[in-house]
């Protein structure tokens, strides 16, 4: 429980920093920036891939 406490707010911001990343470099053609949120966004699946992974396994 604590550690999605944790997680999830941080997550959450991870997420919210992509977002704004993407906006951004596509508006400017900044492709540092595309790739940069492509990255987080990748990092943040991966992330959840693991989480889901152990929250559905039975103990």
């Amino acid at each position: 429980m604590c550690l999605t406490a944790l997680l999830i707010p941080a997550g959450l911001a991870l997420f919210l920093l992509a977002a704004v990343l993407l906006v951004q470099g596509a508006r400017q053609n900044h492709r540092g920036k595309l790739f940069s949120s492509v990255g987080i966004l990748a990092i943040l699946a991966a992330g959840c891939a693991v989480m889901m992974e152990f929250i559905t396994r039975p103990l």
